[in-house]
Formats: C-alpha cells, structure tokens, sequence
C-alpha cells in the first residue's frame, strides 16, 4: 500500500467501460488504500500520463480506438519508465499475436473477472 518513501501508490485505471473502471477504483480505494485515477480511453491515458506520476497502470487489453497492447507501446515511446508499472487485464485473449505480444512485453495479466485478493497481489 505505502511506497518505498512512505507516500501513498497512485494508480491509473484504463479501461473503456465506465463500471468496471469504478468498481476497480472502489476495490483499488476501499480495499487498498490507494490513490487512483481513471481513464476511459488510450488517448486520455496518454494525457494523463503527460500529467502526473503513477505508480501503477492497470491496462484493459480489449477497448476499441487504440487497444491496451498499442497503448503499452505508446507509453514504451513517449513514457519509458513507466512501460515497466503496466498490469495488463482482459476477459479473454482473443488472439495467438495478442498472447504472443503479452509474453514479449513479460508484464503481469489479470484473467476478468477477478477478486479483490487475486489484484491487491498484483499491486
């Protein structure tokens, strides 16, 4: 919960669905004490992360416009340091070159739905 330097995590929810990004950020807030910010689109992730520091990006994979996968590859170019704080999350893998490029990137995946435990363990 508390970083290194005794700050609270902050923590940014991508993730195009509007209920799942605030039952994440509820769970992120109530069962771990974390700051968190949410964005609804790749593009206004981006935004954000011109903006402010995360400690965290929980990343859907499947949203239409600009998919986690080509968000994750936006942030390797334009915010380096934080391509390594990406945990990707999905209710399936819809592809083999989707599975190929998730186990090149060697950043943790969440299965939807998960619990509250199965998330606190990845952040």
């Amino acid at each position: 919960m508390d970083c290194s330097q005794g700050k609270t995590k902050r923590l940014l929810v991508v993730d195009d669905t509007d209920a799942v990004r605030r039952v994440l950020a509820a769970m992120l807030r109530i069962e771990g004490g974390f700051n968190v910010d949410s964005a609804g689109s790749g593009l206004v992730a981006l935004d954000m992360l011109s903006k402010n520091e995360y400690d965290i990006l929980l990343v859907d994979l499947g949203m239409p416009g600009m998919s986690g996968m080509e968000l994750y590859q936006r942030i390797k170019e334009k915010h380096p340091g934080a391509a390594d704080k990406v945990i990707f999350m999905s209710a399936g893998i819809q592809s083999v070159a989707t599975e190929h490029l998730l186990a090149q990137t060697r950043r943790p995946f969440l299965l939807k739905p998960f619990t509250v435990d199965a998330l606190l363990r990845y952040v």
